[in-house]
């Protein structure tokens, strides 16, 4: 029989989510994750494997958490506007989060591993798709319920916005501030008025 665990798992996860955020997978060594995770050798690899497997489960984890905000804007946003305008902001907040560095975890992984890794590849891959879902979820309802908007291009106008995101997600990185960032989502949206 195996020795209880003195650890929450989620709480490792969350941990290293910002540890891999800061330094970069590859950058940071297995000494650096015991002593950011509070947790012996022994413990990190009888649970998650390897540094590997503890990254697997780390994306796992921010993807169902970024999923699951994204689900609970589309059941509360108040109209489609305020629905594309939440998803941006959700964007701006894990990017400036304080105590995190700038950018996306999954962002992050993509500039890091590129191609390279399928894994990983397919678990961002999968939260793209969410948000992306829900961005053309709203678009839909806005095409649907506005005269205005019935000729909207519901399929063209969510790859910019998705990818409007994204690229300010990846300038955030490269230090672009957050009034920046709000004035260029303000500037996006404007198209949906």
């Amino acid at each position: 029989m195996g020795r209880k665990k003195n650890f929450i798992e989620e709480d490792i996860l969350d941990r290293s989510i910002v540890l891999f955020q800061q330094l970069g997978y590859h950058a940071t060594s297995p000494e650096e994750l015991v002593n950011h995770l509070k947790i012996s050798r022994s413990s990190l690899y009888a649970t998650f494997g390897d540094k590997r497997g503890l990254l697997i489960r780390a994306l796992h984890r921010y993807s169902k958490l970024t999923t699951d905000a994204l689900e609970q804007i589309r059941r509360n946003a108040k109209n489609p506007r305020d629905g594309i305008s939440k998803i941006f902001d959700l964007a701006v907040k894990g990017c400036y989060h304080p105590g995190m560095p700038n950018g996306c975890f999954l962002v992050n992984s993509i500039i890091e591993f590129g191609p390279h890794d399928e894994q990983a590849l397919q678990i961002i891959q999968q939260s793209y798709n969410d948000s992306r879902y829900a961005i053309f979820h709203f678009l839909e309802m806005l095409k649907n319920s506005s005269p205005s908007h019935s000729d909207l291009d519901v399929e063209t106008i969510t790859d910019y916005l998705v990818n409007t995101m994204s690229g300010m997600v990846v300038s955030t990185k490269a230090g672009m501030d957050e009034e920046a960032c709000r004035k260029m989502i303000e500037q996006t949206l404007s198209i949906l008025k």
